[in-house]
């Protein structure tokens, strides 16, 4: 699944208010122990990524043995031996052998639909299946709790995830990826699975695109459900690889990238496969190896090739604007998409229905303004709408490239993340408030005030998750920060409200964004 990048301590809060709120925490907790604790917690921080284990080792009510292996795996020079500690570490914590009963199935429904208290798991190949086995056994009854106190993988917008997608080890120190079924989006999980095998079975055997590219799936393990907890998880083998979405946000030329994202596509959809998910974020690149991962929103693939036509009402959909089209300029979207996608060609009068499936995110905004039947012309008139505010341009400040697209993302990501049924909403209000700066010339003051209380929404989760670590809670959600959120949904709301007049929303964006500094 997604390789996370290794940031020194939390560098890209650029306010420092991260660090120092953690090291506070941390400290206040070393305080009371000997100078060597500090010694070994900074060196846990160092080889982990986060704070998971050095809360572990902090909390007074762990196990000496616990502490043992964590000052072991602190002190070891050797990457596989405290890859291996880590795992023995949760194992100590969370095993409970023979407490669960087991069933391996080549059914994958049976692990989808199962009930009761059964622990089973559908494992494609035979020769993962001791492995598996053991590996349930041992944990018993304790292996969910096991799997959700493991390291996080974030992303480059998402600091945080509420433990869908974590990182840990197998018994021999092998890196692995779990993904967890979200109960928000129902029935997602299992369309994935079964999306996966068929894919699987299409790009069987070596497959190359472009420029003697080769196209890959991140391998799965397994496909488990907890009876325990009644949890079901994908189990992937980790990959190398940098994501093509880090790849893009990083400075310099992108053409080369771009090229390869299209023959990658062109080549799925020569197999019929329509990839949902063809996100920048889901595609690893390890030199010409391009690993493929999510496939919530893929469809078993068709016998046939994909037909121009289709292709065209593909990428009208969130590949072109939703996913290239806030990360890349749009000259680069449209070169990349060439033949797909021609913005020029986007009739703004047009009479009729739309002929092609609408893209949620244009649904949401007409719906908002009354329209719930638009016509093309109209559909297409929002939608350009959109990409405007969306699309890269350079900070007026820096000169840097920024990506006003990538706020909606954080509003509802993190609101979800909040438990608010309505964060789908404030990233449909966040919109509206982009196109009204656009219309009223405050739009750098409109993207600075929603911007400025996300971030701090964000600073906070990330605090409040090593609080609750060092406080025990290491396998449940994070607490929200019910303060930053409330500030950062009145704030969308005042604005969203003001939008309509441009003396008033430009006040408002003034206003806020004085706050903010």
């Amino acid at each position: 699944m997604i390789r996370a990048a290794q940031l020194p301590g939390y560098s890209w809060d650029t306010t420092g208010r991260v660090e120092a709120s953690i090291q506070a925490l941390i400290g206040a907790r070393l305080a009371e122990l000997p100078a060597r604790a500090a010694t070994v917690a900074a060196r846990l921080r160092e080889v982990t990524g986060d704070c998971r284990l050095v809360a572990v080792y902090l909390r007074p009510d762990s196990p000496d043995a616990v502490v043992g292996l964590c000052e072991r795996l602190a002190s070891t020079q050797s990457a596989r031996e405290r890859a291996r500690l880590h795992h023995e570490i949760g194992r100590l914590r969370f095993a409970r052998p023979g407490t669960a009963e087991v069933s391996l199935t080549g059914d994958l429904g049976q692990v989808l639909t199962g009930a009761g208290d059964r622990t089973r798991a559908y494992v494609p190949d035979p020769g993962h299946r001791d492995m598996i086995g053991s590996l349930l056994d041992d944990f018993g009854t304790g292996f969910s709790d096991f799997v959700e106190s493991q390291h996080e993988v974030p992303g480059p917008n998402a600091r945080l995830r509420q433990g869908l997608v974590k990182s840990w080890r197998l018994p021999d120190g092998t890196r692995v990826i779990s993904k967890r079924a979200n109960p928000a989006k129902p029935g997602r999980f299992a369309q994935e699975q079964f999306a996966y095998r068929a894919i699987a079975s299409r790009l069987a055997g070596p497959v190359t695109f472009g420029r003697d590219r080769r196209l890959q799936l991140a391998p799965l393990l397994a496909t488990i459900r907890d009876g325990a907890s009644g949890h079901v998880y994908a189990i992937l083998q980790w990959v190398s690889g940098e994501t093509a979405e880090s790849m893009l946000l990083a400075p310099g030329e992108h053409a080369s990238l771009l090229r390869d994202y299209r023959d990658l596509m062109d080549a799925l959809l020569d197999r019929g496969i329509l990839w949902g998910d063809l996100s920048p974020r889901n595609i690893l690149v390890h030199g010409p190896v391009h690993h493929l991962v999510d496939f919530e929103k893929t469809q078993a693939p068709g016998e046939a090739p994909v037909s121009h036509g289709d292709r065209g009402a593909y990428c009208r959909g969130q590949i072109g604007v939703e996913e290239l089209g806030v990360l890349c300029p749009e000259d680069a979207v449209r070169t990349c998409l060439h033949g797909y996608l021609d913005p020029d060609t986007w009739d703004v009068n047009a009479p009729g229905p739309v002929p092609f499936p609408p893209r949620p995110e244009v649904t949401a905004v007409l719906a908002g303004r009354g329209v719930t039947d638009p016509d093309l012309g109209t559909y297409n008139r929002t939608d350009r709408q959109i990409w405007q505010v969306r699309s890269p341009d350079l900070d007026p400040v820096t000169g840097q490239p920024r990506y006003p697209g990538l706020v909606n993302f954080r509003v509802e990501h993190y609101l979800s993340c909040a438990g608010r049924t309505d964060a789908d909403d404030y990233d449909r209000k966040t919109t509206e408030i982009l196109i009204a700066g656009r219309r009223h010339g405050c739009f750098d003051d409109a993207l600075g005030a929603v911007a400025d209380a996300v971030d701090e929404a964000e600073r906070q989760f990330v605090v409040a998750e090593v609080a609750g670590l060092l406080a025990g809670n290491d396998t449940g959600p994070v607490t929200a920060p019910h303060a930053a959120i409330r500030a950062l949904v009145d704030r969308i709301d005042v604005l969203d409200t003001a939008r309509q007049d441009p003396g008033t929303f430009r006040s408002a964006c003034t206003a806020l964004g004085k706050e903010g500094r």
